[in-house]
């Protein structure tokens, strides 16, 4: 950067500082949204593999994630609310459906928010479970959701 003339001295503008500034929000941003995908991802929750998967198609909006354990638990986040009856994950659920519509609505959005549930189950957890948590969502007011599985065994895509 070009040296400035301030009266008979000459001031050189030092961006450092703020090119450092920028530089640490930036790497701030990119941690904080790793941490919050990871979150929604609970690691005990081995999913079943499906070998006739399709790749869903990937919304812009932010799925609410559920996992069940093999026990048909909620596993992760939620288990941290005891969720353990239905009434109490249908008020969770009713909660977090406002908190992203008065999201979506203070972006600007109109017209129907589409809220996807992504239901992530163990392997081992009974379709009974399985089940009663969608019946739960639907008397919650949703009526999108997706089952995650694996393509192959082995493998980390869902």
């Amino acid at each position: 950067m070009a040296a400035r003339i301030v009266g008979d001295k000459e001031v050189d503008v030092n961006l450092t500082p703020l090119l450092d500034l920028v530089l640490q929000l930036i790497m701030f941003f990119m941690i904080t949204v790793n941490f919050v995908r990871y979150e929604q991802f609970d690691p005990s929750v081995v999913l079943p593999v499906a070998q006739y998967a399709v790749p869903l198609a990937t919304s812009t909006e932010e799925p609410i994630v559920l996992n069940l354990d093999p026990d048909g638990k909620l596993a992760g986040v939620e288990r941290q609310l005891d969720l353990d009856t239905p009434g109490k994950l249908e008020g969770y659920l009713t909660l977090k459906k406002l908190e992203k519509e008065r999201l979506a609505r203070t972006m600007g959005k109109q017209g129907e928010i589409k809220i996807v549930i992504v239901l992530r189950a163990h392997k081992d957890c009974r379709y009974r479970e399985i089940w009663q948590v969608i019946d739960t969502c639907q008397r919650a007011g949703f009526r999108r959701w997706q089952l995650r599985v694996l393509t192959k065994p082995g493998t980390a895509q869902e």
